[in-house]
């Protein structure tokens, strides 16, 4: 058994071990590769070089950042200004809902802070108003999730990291419009489904009663605001941009720096830079070439970009899009674009693969699901019967999302006319 395939082996035992023991695949990566580096004639050099150090500073930034603004209130007393601006018209909450947090997560904080500080936000108004409280938690994560792949996001700062040394950049816009198409077809089939345009209630947020930004707020909505146009609008670095408006934060006294400190999600930076150390390690031995080789022996020009949808959605039902599933399926995508001489977009390939591993995250397997069915429990006292009910309904939910994406991909949706590349 050559080494390329014990590598795939490894990967798979690893992901395995991470679904049911629940651990940190970020810790585990980096000691697994060291060991199937060490045996595949790897230096630690060579080794260590597979963990993005500049993916991790850009990281640490932006979330940074955004955790001044979460923990100063900025960004929820924003969500509940927007919408006590809607009053009586709370029909147009649900979409609300699903552009308020594919606003908020683009602008920074990505899926994961946006997608629990929104579906949270988004169950507890939704007890209030007395309307659906899954179907409105639904189209904050699914607005969480649409919005995330911005150049100024996690998901965009990850898929430009991963794609520059395959020699692709540029694709930032594209990338960001296909996830976001794709997040809203499904909110609008939810909208009918749960009959959302049905929804009649008292909307318990009065502009009136809600406080003004103070100080700390507005200097933070400013500090935000300036980045935005800095780092879209002049093409500066995120992360590096991000610490000195948190630098300047810390200075004029807007947030508490040791809270922000611990809101920085250390965890996931792990997950993700070992994974993708660990994934690096796998390219280097040969793994990476072998999936391609039998991917593309599967494939042709209309099939390839369906297949890796529909790949990239099964992968996330049982690990992180961000940690494994881009990083895994990247230089795939990459392989098969040169396979096909052309014919296949790799923008086209990625923006499939992103889109559709975030239509399977609003499963109860992964955070996305999770966070919806303990948010609900927080909110009400909840049975077993009533959890057990509420996990079919996010998996079969999940399942479809991913079907949908899979289809799209067939009819040429996340090539958008090739207008952005």
């Amino acid at each position: 058994m050559n080494l390329a395939i014990i590598s795939l082996i490894v990967l798979v035992m690893v992901v395995a071990i991470g679904f049911i023991k629940k651990v940190n695949l970020g810790f585990l990566s980096l000691g697994v590769a060291f060991i199937l580096g060490t045996i595949g004639d790897m230096s630690a050099k060579e080794i260590s070089n597979g963990f993005s150090s500049s993916m991790f500073v850009t990281l640490v930034g932006v979330t940074f950042l955004f955790g001044m603004a979460s923990n100063n209130g900025t960004l929820e007393l924003f969500s509940k200004k927007i919408v006590a601006l809607v009053g009586k018209n709370t029909v147009l909450i649900p979409i609300l809902m699903f552009v308020l947090s594919a606003f908020i997560s683009a602008i920074g904080p990505g899926h994961i802070a946006a997608g629990i500080l929104m579906t949270t936000f988004a169950m507890y108004l939704a007890f209030e108003m007395k309307i659906n409280p899954i179907a409105t938690a639904l189209y904050a994560k699914l607005g969480a999730n649409a919005g995330c792949a911005s150049p100024l996001s996690l998901t965009g700062v990850l898929a430009k990291s991963l794609s520059e040394p395959l020699g692709y950049s540029g694709f930032g816009l594209h990338l960001f419009l296909s996830t976001l198409i794709s997040g809203f077809i499904f909110t609008l089939i939810l909208y009918v489904a749960f009959k959302g345009y049905k929804v009649k209630a008292d909307n318990p947020l009065k502009l009136s009663e809600i406080p003004k930004f103070n100080r700390e707020q507005r200097y933070t909505i400013i500090g935000i605001i300036v980045m935005v146009v800095c780092c879209i609008g002049f093409k500066l670095d995120t992360g590096l941009f991000a610490f000195v408006v948190a630098a300047v934060l810390i200075l004029l006294g807007c947030a508490d720096e040791k809270k922000a400190i611990k809101s920085i999600p250390w965890g996931t930076l792990v997950f993700i830079c070992g994974v993708g150390t660990l994934i690096n390690v796998i390219n280097t031995l040969g793994g990476i070439e072998l999936i391609s080789n039998f991917l593309t022996g599967m494939m042709n020009e209309k099939t390839a970009t369906p297949i890796l949808s529909a790949t990239s959605g099964i992968l996330s039902w049982v690990s992180s899009t961000t940690g494994v599933v881009m990083p895994a399926l990247f230089p795939i995508a990459a392989d098969v674009a040169t396979s096909f001489a052309g014919s296949v977009n790799y923008v086209e390939l990625i923006s499939a693969i992103v889109a559709t591993s975030f239509a399977a995250a609003i499963s109860p397997l992964s955070t996305g699901g999770a966070i919806i069915m303990s948010s609900y429990s927080a909110a009400k006292e909840t049975t077993n019967h009533e959890l057990n009910k509420m996990f079919k309904q996010l998996f079969l939910l999940s399942v479809g999302n991913v079907l949908l994406n899979v289809v799209l991909s067939a009819l040429g949706l996340f090539n958008l006319g090739g207008l952005f590349y």
